[in-house]
């Protein structure tokens, strides 16, 4: 009997951008958000609110990832960036990507009644193991509602076209929206899973934002997984009054991609 492989380990985590006139600044918060990282130790990483210089300290700081980011604004180094890291020991990238979360998701844009310009980075991954993984890294609209909506029906297309292509669907991100929202039922009905939700185990808070003050609030992060994919544990870590890593607190879930052979 072939053994299980290993389980993938996705992380999320909005690191909160590098806000000068913030009480909890960059330059305090950033070996702490790396000590997460490395605690949680996850295969595959998706990051939201990352400024050029941040994902520039992250990458110096954890070079045992590969990395793909762009700027929102500009398609390269200018808005923030939605990155994804993986381990190349075990992954193979074979391509990445980009796409703007608005009607004209190929170039630079606002989309519906969006404050910003949103994206979703996704990089294409083969693992050593055989699973053909596609890892989606998104951040919806905090102020637009058609945005939100607009953006669902976006990234489930997107992940629906990438199934349809034999590839396990693995999205990460902050979608600002809850459990109870028409943007999650749309990614969630009939289409992908919400990790927390179908987990064999989970621990931690449940909600995800606090705002620097240490009481969380809404569940506003996921990891969304294709009905391929078993959830063996979820985990999201509680803030550390004092010691605040970010406004959000990061969440990871350790994923098997199912054997087709097997009922």
């Amino acid at each position: 009997m072939a053994l299980e492989p290993d389980p993938i380990r996705a992380t999320t985590f909005n690191i909160r951008y590098d806000a000068p006139d913030d009480d909890q600044p960059w330059a305090r918060r950033r070996r702490r958000v790396v000590e997460a990282v490395e605690r949680l130790d996850p295969d595959v990483l998706g990051l939201q609110e990352a400024t050029a210089t941040q994902y520039d300290d992250l990458e110096d700081a954890l070079p045992g990832y590969e990395w793909y980011g762009v700027g929102r604004a500009d398609g390269d180094r200018e808005g923030e960036l939605a990155p994804i890291a993986w381990r190349p020991d075990g992954y193979e990238a074979v391509e990445t990507g980009t796409f703007w979360l608005s009607e004209t998701p190929d170039e630079p844009s606002v989309g519906w009644d969006a404050a910003l310009p949103r994206i979703a980075s996704w990089v294409d991954l083969v693992r050593e193991t055989g699973e053909r993984l596609w890892i989606c890294n998104v951040h919806f609209d905090h102020a637009g509602e058609r945005a939100r909506r607009g953006s669902a029906r976006l990234l489930r297309e997107r992940a629906d076209r990438r199934r349809a292509d034999d590839r396990s669907v693995v999205v990460t991100g902050d979608c600002n929206c809850t459990s109870d929202s028409s943007p999650y039922e749309t990614v969630t009905d009939g289409g992908l899973a919400d990790a927390r939700a179908v987990a064999s185990a989970v621990r931690g808070p449940e909600g995800t934002f606090h705002g620097f003050t240490g009481e969380l609030r809404d569940r506003i992060d996921y990891v969304f997984v294709s009905p391929d994919v078993s959830v063996r544990r979820y985990r999201a870590l509680e803030p550390r009054a004092e010691r605040f890593r970010s406004d959000h607190v990061p969440l990871t879930a350790d994923l098997v991609v199912d054997d087709p052979d097997t009922e």
